[in-house]
């Protein structure tokens, strides 16, 4: 079978649980490397606060990976630092070229001081106004046969932001009411950001919620503190969206499949497995490992692994989680020459 279907085509008739000619090959999950910044001039952490140098190498992953997509942001700080907290754009002995710039200072200093916490406007408060500019120009930048995607992060780990990730989780048990504050403050904050994301041109939004692992919370706190959320996004945007959640999700697959239509799975999860719980109703995608073989492997290990992938029955050809800023450039697009050869529908 030959291709007859630009990406956004295949990329939606896969959200919809449509037939494709062929498995997409984008990339929902953060694209920033160094080796891009370099060929675009680019850098973090200027990229962060500059719309126009967001959009550019946003656009440089389609350009030079081949990547069937363009994605913003590159972090996941842009709410909770709308929210109130501040950041540390400067991390790490390379000054936030190769970091993403993580929390100094939560915007909370006891469970119920809520002083310093804001209800941002998206067109004013924060860099939020970046990223929906930064969408806004990718709508003008690229051909309108390559989808925008764009991320939220889960109000739960945006909550965790806010008041400090170890104090957070240790409230969700000892003070489970005050914890649901946070976090419905943080959700509608949320809302309106992604809603934002849609009048701007954004495709599909992107819900990543780290902190609705199983590898940190229950699955019937999930049940409480994260799906009614995540689940209350997706259905108050008027765009498609993916949910991704980090590490072992198999004990929560088919509650995040109650979320939306589609999921992304970390690498710790068999895809294969993945699919038969969730059933065809729902997307999967993912899952070639970002920590080992694209991150220090060859190109030759990446084609068999990216190949293992195809093989058991991915619906959207990504990486396990957001890519390395370290991760070389020729990895990247061996997987994605891969999947573009190797996933076509017979």
């Amino acid at each position: 079978m030959t291709e007859s279907m630009t990406p956004k085509e295949r990329l939606f008739a896969t959200l919809d649980r449509q037939p494709v000619d062929r498995i997409p090959v984008a990339q929902p999950l953060q694209t920033g490397t160094v080796e891009l910044m370099k060929s675009c001039k680019a850098y973090w952490p200027e990229v962060h606060s500059d719309p126009n140098l967001m959009a550019t190498l946003s656009y440089e992953a389609h350009r030079v990976i081949g990547f069937e997509s363009v994605r913003v942001p590159f972090d996941i700080n842009v709410e909770s630092e709308a929210m109130g907290c501040e950041l540390n754009y400067t991390a790490g002995r390379n000054k936030g070229r190769d970091i993403q710039p993580p929390v100094k200072v939560p915007a909370m200093e006891a469970v119920d001081d809520f002083s310093r916490v804001k209800d941002p406007d998206p067109y004013k408060d924060g860099r939020m106004p970046v990223v929906i500019k930064a969408i806004e120009l990718l709508k003008k930048k690229v051909p309108d046969t390559i989808p925008i995607f764009s991320a939220v992060v889960g109000p739960l780990m945006v909550a965790a932001q806010v008041r400090g990730v170890d104090q957070f989780m240790r409230e969700l048990l000892m003070t489970p009411d005050k914890a649901l504050e946070i976090i419905e403050r943080a959700y509608r904050a949320c809302l309106r950001y992604a809603q934002a994301q849609a009048e701007a041109g954004s495709d599909c939004v992107v819900i990543v919620d780290a902190s609705a692992s199983p590898d940190l919370i229950s699955p019937s706190q999930f049940d409480k503190f994260a799906k009614p959320y995540t689940q209350g996004l997706a259905k108050n945007i008027p765009i498609r969206s993916i949910l991704h959640i980090c590490g072992k999700t198999h004990s929560i697959l088919t509650r995040m499949a109650e979320v939306t239509s589609a999921i992304s799975i970390d690498s710790s999860v068999d895809i294969a497995e993945a699919k038969k719980v969730v059933g065809p109703g729902t997307a999967v995608c993912g899952n070639v490992d970002v920590n080992t073989v694209l991150l220090f492997g060859e190109p030759p290990d990446v084609v068999e692994a990216t190949k293992v992938v195809i093989d058991k029955g991915t619906d959207l050809l990504t990486t396990s989680c957001g890519i390395s800023p370290v991760a070389p450039t020729e990895n990247l697009i061996a997987m994605v020459e891969t999947g573009k050869k190797y996933g076509l529908k017979t």
